[in-house]
């Protein structure tokens, strides 16, 4: 391993698996460009030489593939059911890697069983993984066949171990990889899930790039902190724990998004497609200050409550943000931090649809997904809000001289529309 550089581990927990080690690393450096890649995936897929789930991974390795990364590669079938490798071998790599990308199957939208070893390894070896970066790609038999879920529920185990999640960006910026096939070998004729597993190695690409970037940046470091569903109390709260926060020097920006005037998406055609606007929406409210705060923050916290005694308006604001998408993706590569405070009759999962959606905004989001449950109080635990903090800030010192560049890097193409 070259001195400095970040290490990638692949990790395959197909029962199908083929390729050793070895063999992974041979066909990468068979793959030249988009090109050969994609011959090779055929090539491979036709010949039965590989799984599905390792097509995918090998195209996300391949999107990955950078001068400063280097990548191994591990088939928990050679940990768990054979002892090709053992389970000391596997605690090595984890230890040494900067992030993972994963490939399983999906069973029932949900992971395999090998999958689900793996967390328990990481757990009970007590594996660092603070700052490490994880994607997944999944391969289901059936369009809509659980590759979605399967890479939700993944994620968030990810972000419970400890780990920062990114999707697969633009031009879809979803969840991951998402590949449709059955048949062995039959990825081949997906190109859909070979692009969007592509796409999560780019992604943990520019995770490394950002991460590892030396250049320094004289402004100041900005956080942008949205708020709902609290009262006045709450609010106080919540204020209190920023001022901790600002102590290391931090700007903060706080928004409490009930008291904005937002109307409802009009789910038209006018979102704007580029900046060259501060705010493209035909739509005038109070969003354009949310717009004004997306452009010129460093990271993002979004604290939301869920309860039975107020009615926030985060679903509202949630819709809006549609022409923030679609302004180029203007909250690329921000670290974003979710917590969530719920009653305990809602079950309202807020957290994680948080979660989701800012993923699909091209963020990295970051560890720990803090959760509490509302007990009448509103109660908010300082100590893991101020972990998830902390982990964010330091992701966003590095991103702040990289953030200007994020903003042209990024071009919002409409996928499933027409050429609005």
């Amino acid at each position: 391993m070259k001195k400095g550089n970040n290490l990638l581990l692949g990790i395959s927990t197909s029962t199908r698996a083929k390729l050793s080690t070895q063999g992974y690393l041979e066909a990468l450096n068979r793959m030249s460009d988009y090109q050969t890649m994609y011959e090779l995936i055929y090539e491979l897929g036709s010949e039965k030489k590989i799984s599905n789930t390792e097509g995918l991974l090998l195209a996300s390795l391949f999107g990955a593939r950078s001068k400063d990364i280097d990548i191994d590669v591990i088939n928990l079938k050679d940990v768990f059911r054979s002892t090709k490798i053992s389970k000391q071998e596997l605690t090595k790599k984890l230890d040494r890697c900067s992030g993972i990308i994963l490939g399983t199957p999906v069973y029932f939208g949900d992971r395999s069983s090998w999958f689900e070893k793996l967390i328990e390894h990481i757990r009970t070896n007590k594996i660092d993984t603070k700052n490490k970066i994880f994607g997944m790609v999944t391969a289901g038999a059936k369009r809509n066949g659980g590759q979605e879920t399967t890479l939700v529920f993944g994620l968030l185990d990810a972000l419970n171990l400890g780990f920062n999640v990114v999707g697969n960006g633009p031009p879809t910026s979803q969840f991951g990889g998402t590949g449709w096939a059955g048949d062995i070998g039959k990825i081949q004729d997906d190109n859909f899930g070979i692009d969007t597993s592509m796409g999560v190695g780019k992604r943990v690409k520019r995770y490394f790039e950002i991460i590892s970037s030396k250049a320094a940046s004289k402004k100041k470091l900005t956080i942008g902190i949205l708020y709902s569903g609290f009262n006045k109390k709450g609010n106080m709260r919540i204020q209190d724990l920023i001022l901790n926060v600002q102590k290391s020097g931090v700007e903060t920006k706080l928004i409490d998004i009930d008291r904005l005037k937002i109307k409802p998406c009009l789910a038209c055609a006018k979102c704007p497609h580029t900046l060259e606007t501060d705010y493209g929406c035909i739509i005038k409210d109070d969003m354009s200050e949310i717009r004004e705060l997306f452009g010129g923050i460093n990271g993002l916290i979004l604290i939301s409550r869920k309860g039975n005694d107020k009615i926030g308006k985060y679903q509202l604001f949630l819709e809006r943000t549609r022409f923030i998408r679609r302004s180029n993706f203007i909250l690329s590569d921000i670290p974003f931090g979710v917590y969530s405070i719920e009653d305990k009759l809602t079950g309202s999962q807020l957290s994680t649809r948080i979660f989701m959606s800012f993923l699909r905004h091209n963020v990295f989001v970051v560890s720990p997904l803090v959760q509490s449950i509302y007990d009448g109080s509103n109660t908010v635990h300082i100590g893991h809000i101020d972990e998830l903090c902390c982990n964010l800030i330091k992701i966003a010192s590095k991103t702040k001289s990289e953030i200007s560049k994020s903003k042209s890097r990024y071009t919002y193409k409409s996928i499933g529309y027409g050429n609005t």
